[in-house]
């Protein structure tokens, strides 16, 4: 609803909605509770960077790193959905403030000097970091491998460059995402009366919003496929500037490209290896993927013979009806 009521005591009251705010959070009934979230968050987290970084080495320290982590990141993490899930704009767009603001700040810490110090102390201690019990351990390691691909080991002047990089991609990214979902618009003429009634009309236009998967009409899944996804020069302008960004960034930091940078220390490893899972996934699901596409074939034979090749708008629609067949 028009409340967005994810949290309620009463659902049909909206009124009991806004007192207990978004997800029970106080603050959050109205959008400059966002703000408010936000301050709080940076607040708290300038205290607990004084506190690591004036703590001496011990298990205390890894505890205020998870502390600050925790501080910023659940600001962020809520924003980042209330931003795109909201059904209000003044609530997305304080969300999204709130987002960029709170991801500034994590990747100036990212690159902070004298906090990473902090860090550093502890896991050059053998006796303290014998002491630890293997998670506390592991936290440690990893905080420290944020920094290291944040390029704290680069000049003042390259950090800052890192951190400004970081902060605009995940502006585009934003850009990019908002882009996607908006709706294309087409002069209301070119399209045959009697499929105008499925798209919101605009004076003389029609806005198609979607792909209209589900719709039985093919003229209707055709032209709401073409239209949506037709190329948008500015989705492309923004889309090159990021990949162009995160190239930067990866180079800047020491890595040969993002995809390097951004599999570092997880399960996949590298690029090659992505690669040579998804070749093999490919070549193993190939011949179900065939078997999938014959009888959708089938299904639109019989259903459409006038009409029965197979389109791209056509998959989910006649995939649709085969799971509800079985």
């Amino acid at each position: 609803g028009e409340s967005g009521g994810f949290v309620s005591d009463s659902p049909g009251n909206p009124d009991k909605f806004l007192e207990s705010g978004l997800f029970g959070v106080p603050e959050l009934s109205c959008p400059e509770g966002f703000q408010e979230a936000q301050d709080k968050a940076l607040q708290e987290s300038e205290q607990l960077v004084q506190k690591a970084c004036s703590t001496p080495p011990g298990p205390e320290t890894v505890m205020i790193f998870d502390q600050l982590s925790d501080a910023l990141c659940r600001v962020a993490d809520l924003a980042d959905f209330v931003k795109v899930a909201h059904p209000d704009s003044a609530f997305r767009e304080a969300a999204e403030e709130a987002c960029r603001n709170v991801g500034t700040v994590v990747e100036k810490l990212n690159t902070d000097v004298e906090l990473c110090q902090s860090l550093r102390r502890l896991l050059a201690d053998e006796v303290v970091m014998n002491s630890l019990d293997p998670e506390t351990r592991r936290v440690a390691e990893l905080f420290m491998f944020d920094f290291e691909i944040s390029g704290i080991h680069l000049d003042e002047e390259k950090r800052k460059k890192a951190v400004n990089l970081n902060v605009r991609i995940l502006d585009l990214c934003n850009e990019f995402l908002s882009g996607a979902h908006l709706p294309n618009k087409i002069d209301k003429h070119i399209l045959p009366e009697h499929i105008r009634y499925n798209f919101t009309a605009e004076g003389n236009y029609l806005q198609v919003a979607g792909l209209h998967a589900d719709c039985p009409d093919d003229l209707v899944r055709e032209a709401a496929y073409k239209i949506f996804l037709y190329p948008n020069a500015e989705q492309l302008r923004c889309l090159e500037e990021l990949l162009a960004s995160r190239n930067s960034l990866a180079q800047l930091v020491g890595y040969d490209t993002f995809a390097h940078r951004a599999l570092q220390g997880t399960m996949a490893k590298n690029p090659e290896t992505v690669t040579q899972f998804l070749e093999k996934l490919s070549d193993q699901l190939s011949k179900r993927t065939l078997k999938d596409f014959e009888m959708m074939t089938k299904l639109k034979m019989k259903l459409n013979p006038q009409n029965s090749k197979l389109m791209p708008w056509d998959h989910t629609y006649y995939s649709g009806i085969l799971r509800a067949e079985r």
